[in-house]
């Protein structure tokens, strides 16, 4: 019999339900330099547990073309969206999947309707989190394993259909 989840994961999991993605109006009306929106977007996304964004991966974002460049080296709410949105993409897509996906989005979508959308959705995703695969929830009797692979088979999934997504995005535009 493996390990059984502890309730402490459970309670994780309440507190991760509760966390909320910054709305187009949160970012601020002036324009800020790298330091400045490094530091508040690793503040917006800090409660997720992902790697702390720095000026090099901005930098690279911008060189891959991934994010439009900063405006006389100060960046608006504009390059503070992309940067949430790629930082949390990137746990699980490679930034050529994100660019494409990004550009698709932009073809018909002003970037503040982009990532309100974005933003929307990731919010109800993490509120309606309950690892309930329709087969068994989430309880104190769940496996370490168990859970681990049940999730893994999720991001698969959700990955694997997100791609196809962008393609057919893609090749919509084409036509």
């Amino acid at each position: 019999m493996g390990q059984k989840v502890p309730e402490s994961f459970l309670n994780w999991l309440g507190s991760l339900k509760k966390i909320t993605l910054p709305t187009w109006q949160d970012f601020p009306e002036l324009d800020l330099y790298m330091d400045q929106s490094i530091k508040l977007v690793n503040q917006y996304l800090e409660p997720l547990n992902l790697a702390p964004v720095t000026a090099t991966m901005v930098n690279n974002y911008v060189k891959k073309e991934v994010m439009f460049k900063p405006i006389k080296k100060r960046y608006r709410k504009e390059h503070l969206a992309a940067i949430v949105v790629i930082t949390i993409l990137k746990s699980a897509f490679p930034l050529t999947v994100i660019k494409n996906g990004i550009d698709q989005l932009l073809v018909d979508n002003s970037a503040e309707d982009a990532y309100m959308n974005f933003a929307l959705i990731f919010n109800e995703q993490i509120k309606s989190l309950t690892f309930d695969t329709n087969l068994k929830p989430v309880t104190i009797e769940t496996t370490i394993i168990e859970l681990e692979q049940r999730t893994a088979a999720s991001a698969v999934i959700n990955h694997i259909i997100s791609e196809k997504l962008v393609m057919l995005m893609k090749e919509a535009t084409k036509s």
